[in-house]
């Protein structure tokens, strides 16, 4: 079986991450893959041996002949949307074509749907406003959900997928060399953070009507904690890294750019804990599946001026002077479970009733004492590093026993009317 797939974020690569990640293990069934991708998902393709088409918006209308030929040639049974959002919007803004111009190749459509759509408005809330979205997959045959984030549980048209097939755990002797190499000493603790491209594009890219003020102000609150762990702390920042963050010891911070995913897997493996501003992040869903302590920080108030300030602060039985101040240059602030852009209410419907949740700790990102403890404790609490490792391990126990890639895309192949 030959699959298409299509993984064109323009800012990031996650979603070209989870589509590498479906590809790689349906190989054992003798299925080949072709990707088409943006610039952006380059170094994540051009050292995996698996064949891809990079297409750019200065190509305009013109890329359809592009993907025409790529068509003919490879001549896939089947297309892959890696993922159906990013997709849905890629063609027509950026190449002024129909996104769903691949129907005429007259063969199934899978969408990889990372967001469980059909449970949702199909709009998504960016910066406390409602943006509407292709409501194209609700009349799809079926939807390939990676896990995490999404529920493992195999119902209707859903067919769950892992994310990640093994473990990205290094020897101890990889992570003794890695920490030589930082100048870290054995009772060091290393916690990676890892900034994607959307979550610190130029204002006007985000277009919103509230501010951006949290695209710098975000980062100021964090390395404010940070800065209050133990000296043994070291941070590793993979991705540009926020101006605000250099109030952080140099001598603690490890900064990276964007590397190859071999790369990026060793420093991923050798992490004593990954931090989170997003926790739809496709790494801290491998940090789960490799029994890799994870901490999301999110955003559950909406504080849209100095009197709801007060409410904050009742809700949370105080807020400390710093976070205080710091409210008061943030107004208005919006709830976000992506930072900056927000998907509070979005994202709740995937969340609910989900075992992922109990893989990772969720911390509030006003409640300084809890963001501080909370990170100190799972770096170097052991009652709270085993606590937390019994949850990921019954997460993982679950997926052991629910989730299959392999025999669930057949399933999903032969609804479609294909076989493997």
């Amino acid at each position: 079986m030959n699959l298409m797939f299509f993984a064109l974020s323009t800012a990031g690569y996650g979603e070209t991450v989870i589509g590498l990640s479906l590809a790689r293990q349906l190989e054992p069934l003798g299925v080949r893959s072709h990707f088409v991708i943006s610039p952006v998902s380059e170094q994540v393709l051009k050292r995996s041996g698996v064949p891809f088409t990079t297409i750019e918006p200065r190509m305009g209308r013109l890329v359809r002949l592009l993907v025409d030929e790529d068509v003919r040639q490879f001549k896939p049974d089947a297309i892959v949307l890696a993922d159906y959002y990013t997709y849905t919007g890629v063609f027509r803004e950026r190449f002024g074509l129909d996104s769903w111009f691949i129907e005429e190749y007259g063969v199934p459509i899978l969408p990889i749907d990372i967001w469980e759509w059909d449970k949702t408005s199909c709009a998504v809330d960016m910066f406390a406003e409602d943006r509407p979205t292709d409501k194209k997959i609700l009349d799809m045959d079926v939807f390939l959900r990676p896990v995490p984030l999404a529920h493992p549980d195999r119902e209707g048209r859903a067919y769950p997928f892992r994310l990640w097939e093994g473990t990205e755990r290094v020897t101890r002797r990889t992570k003794r060399h890695l920490y030589e190499t930082f100048g870290l000493g054995p009772r060091d603790r290393l916690v990676l953070l890892t900034i994607a491209p959307w979550q610190h594009m130029a204002e006007d890219k985000y277009l919103s009507s509230i501010g951006t003020h949290v695209l710098r102000g975000v980062p100021r609150l964090l390395a404010h904690y940070l800065a209050q762990l133990p000296d043994t702390t070291h941070f590793l920042i993979i991705g540009s890294v926020p101006p605000e963050l250099a109030a952080l010891p140099a001598g603690r911070v490890h900064a990276l750019p964007p590397c190859s995913p071999a790369r990026f897997t060793t420093m991923l493996g050798a992490s004593d804990l990954v931090l989170s501003l997003n926790i739809g992040a496709t790494t801290l869903g491998r940090a789960v599946l490799s029994d890799i302590p994870a901490v999301v920080l999110t955003n559950g108030f909406a504080v849209p001026d100095a009197v709801a300030i007060g409410e904050v602060e009742a809700k949370l039985g105080g807020l400390t002077p710093a976070v205080r101040s710091w409210l008061g240059d943030m107004l208005p602030l919006h709830q976000m479970r992506m930072w900056p852009l927000g998907f509070w209410e979005f994202l709740e419907p995937i969340l609910a009733g989900n075992p992922y949740t109990g893989a990772f700790t969720d911390l509030e990102l006003l409640d300084e004492p809890a963001v501080v403890q909370g990170l100190e404790r799972t770096l170097y609490d052991p009652a709270t590093r085993d606590r937390l490792a019994a949850g990921r391990a019954q997460y993982l126990s679950i997926l052991d026993a629910q989730v299959d890639t392999r025999s669930v895309f057949a399933a999903a192949a032969a609804r479609v009317g294909l076989v493997l």
